[in-house]
């Protein structure tokens, strides 16, 4: 067990329940995802309704495989490009939820590709790795595409799940693709499935369609990483919150021990004060913690 001192793990992997904010409320749990969702929908609708940002609206396939390309009057036109793939569990959240790390970047130079995809179980989880790798040669096509030299990956919770992809298909990510990539950040992530993936409350009836034939297959912690060398000029931050579950932040920080001793440049950062929701909600504000060391990460 990630927690040797669990008694509880349906709760483990909750991370609402960790939260220390709303605890005037009768179920904080329920209040912190509530605000989550109400919060975020309002930053997706400021960008262009306050906030001066256009978007481009994008497909890479059926479905919810949809990009939205953020950027003002004042992006140049070889802007260094800012990927976010959304959290949810892979089961829920949309583009809508998935905007607040627009703003502060676009006004310091990016350009922002939000990306979303079909949820679970309208697919399970191994179809959605695969659609999620034609999503990763999208992207890069269209970086090519618009001349973008430099290129950061976010993935928040199951999204960052999601992104451990890209250090995994050699075929796919060429040494002069993988040098475009400045970073990866992965953020409160889950990556090992083994002990979640028989809970019903997180995967009810087994929408994922997880069994213990292929639950390792699907989880980067067991993975073996090749061709690490392509990746010598990539950064990798593994970051957890001080207030998500014990059992995320330990997958985390062990997530990024395996990176490691593989031979990635991996470090792991623990974030004091957010929950596993407001280090998202607060990438919205330019002067907050988290906002400061996303953009920072190309200066350091």
């Amino acid at each position: 067990m990630y927690n040797p001192k669990c008694k509880d793990l349906d709760r483990e992997y909750f991370p609402s329940y960790f939260t220390t904010r709303f605890q005037d409320e009768p179920e904080p749990n329920l209040a912190v995802l509530e605000h989550f969702v109400r919060v975020t929908k309002q930053h997706e609708r400021d960008l262009t309704a306050k906030q001066g940002i256009s978007v481009d609206h994008m497909r890479y396939g059926a479905g919810r495989r949809l990009v939205d390309v953020f950027y003002n009057e004042k992006t140049p036109n070889q802007a260094p490009l800012f990927v976010f793939v959304h959290g949810g569990y892979w089961q829920e959240m949309d583009m809508s939820t998935s905007c607040s790390i627009v703003g502060p970047l676009v006004r310091r130079g990016y350009r922002v590709a939000v990306m979303d995809y079909n949820l679970c179980p309208d697919v399970n989880l191994e179809t959605l790795m695969l659609q999620f790798t034609d999503f990763l040669n999208w992207i890069f096509d269209y970086a090519e595409m618009t001349n973008v030299l430099e290129i950061t990956f976010a993935g928040h919770s199951a999204g960052a799940h999601l992104l451990a992809q890209i250090l995994k298909h050699q075929d796919m990510i060429n040494p002069q693709r993988s040098k475009m990539v400045w970073a990866l950040v992965f953020l409160c992530g889950v990556y090992d499935l083994r002990e979640l993936y028989s809970l019903e409350s997180v995967n009810p009836k087994n929408i994922l369609g997880l069994t213990q034939r292929n639950v390792e297959a699907v989880s980067p912690m067991l993975w073996e990483y090749t061709d690490v060398a392509i990746w010598n000029s990539t950064k990798i931050y593994v970051v957890a919150a001080e207030h998500d579950s014990p059992t995320f932040i330990e997958q985390g920080r062990r997530f990024s021990d395996v990176l490691k001793k593989s031979g990635f440049k991996s470090s792991f950062k623990l974030f004091q004060k957010y929950d596993h929701f407001d280090i998202i909600e607060e990438t919205s504000v330019d002067e907050s913690d988290i906002s400061k060391f996303l953009r920072n990460i190309r200066i350091e």
